[in-house]
């Protein structure tokens, strides 16, 4: 099954149907209200590609006449898992030698 394409709610590798289903209904009627402008900016391209790429991901997702998958969530294996607790620490260490995170160690003795 191909689910690929939508949007993923919130940075958290997490598809959920209503929100997404909102946010393109939301952007589709921005688009009617707003088509001139987006023609004059040379964005109206462009919006309709993001539209579809929401609702092809619908119709994707309806996958028999009583099916709807509503929430899809990427598969977290341990490797990829481990990889990502890598960067995460390897992104803090580099801020705190950055001098953007201040690292201090209090001791009260």
């Amino acid at each position: 099954m191909d689910l690929t394409g939508g949007y993923y709610d919130a940075g958290d590798n997490v598809k959920f149907g209503f929100p997404m289903a909102f946010t393109v209904t939301m952007l589709a009627w921005g688009v009617i209200e707003y088509k001139t402008q987006l023609q004059s900016a040379n964005q109206f391209a462009y919006a309709l590609d993001a539209i579809q790429w929401g609702t092809d991901y619908f119709i994707k997702a309806h996958t028999a006449p009583n099916v709807l998958f509503g929430e899809v969530c990427m598969y977290w294996n341990e490797e990829f898992f481990n990889s990502l607790l890598l960067l995460l620490l390897l992104l803090f260490l580099a801020l705190i030698f950055s001098g953007f995170l201040q690292a201090s160690c209090f001791c009260p003795g």
